[in-house]
Order: structure tokens, then C-alpha cells, then sequence
């Protein structure tokens, strides 16, 4: 666990706390949490899906809510809408699955074809 705390960005806080046995400051702990979920989408955000071949890039920009602060009150996730609906299992899978780009329909599947010119891939 003292291992985990180094990618935070107060990291060497928490771990002396942890090896002291001192109480962690939980509010702190939960803003770096945050900061460091946020990351790979900071890095995603302002890039062109497009032109870019990451998922997370083409999941950012069309599908994410937007950011709230770090320092935000709020729970870290929010329950998507179509998640609450009353839905077969199966659309609730195939919905999951065009969101995150894990579909078999040409769009995803001739993106990384081997023809080098982008113009000419699906």
C-alpha cells in the first residue's frame, strides 16, 4: 500500500503517516485520488479523435461528462442514465460496448486496417 502512495502527488505524506501509524488525511487523500483518475483524461482532452488512435481519446470527446474540480464534493462517478433504465441485458452490453469502441461493426474494425493512408480505412 505505501508502494501506492508514490503516484500521488503527496505521496511521501502518506506514506510516513502510514509507516508512523498516523491518522491520513482523508479529504487530502481523496483530492489526490481524484487528480490522478483525472490524468488520462487530461491528457485526452483538445486532442482530435480522428487524428488520434486512442480510445480514450475518442471516449473523451464524445461521450465523457464533463470534469468537476478536484476539490469537488461530489462522488468520484456519476451512474450514466442509460445504466438506470430498465433495458434488456443485452442492449445494456451492446450500448457498454459501442461506448468503449469494443464492437465488431466496420467503423472500429477498418480504423486499423493495414492500408497506410487513413483516407482509404473504413
Amino acid at each position: 500500500m505505501k508502494n501506492a502512495f508514490g503516484y500521488l502527488q503527496n505521496g511521501t505524506v502518506y506514506r510516513s503517516d502510514l509507516l508512523q501509524c498516523r491518522t491520513l488525511n482523508i479529504s487530502n487523500l481523496r483530492i489526490d485520488l481524484r487528480f490522478r483518475h483525472q490524468a488520462v483524461w487530461r491528457e485526452a482532452h483538445g486532442q482530435d479523435p480522428c487524428s488520434c488512435l486512442k480510445k480514450s481519446v475518442a471516449y473523451h470527446n464524445r461521450f465523457a461528462l464533463p470534469e468537476r474540480p478536484v476539490d469537488a464534493r461530489a462522488p468520484f462517478f456519476v451512474l450514466l442514465e442509460y445504466l438506470k433504465m430498465a433495458l434488456s441485458k443485452n442492449i445494456m452490453r451492446n450500448v457498454a460496448r459501442f461506448r468503449i469502441r469494443g464492437h465488431g461493426l466496420k467503423c472500429e474494425t477498418g480504423l486499423y486496417g493495414r492500408s497506410p493512408d487513413r483516407s482509404a480505412r473504413v
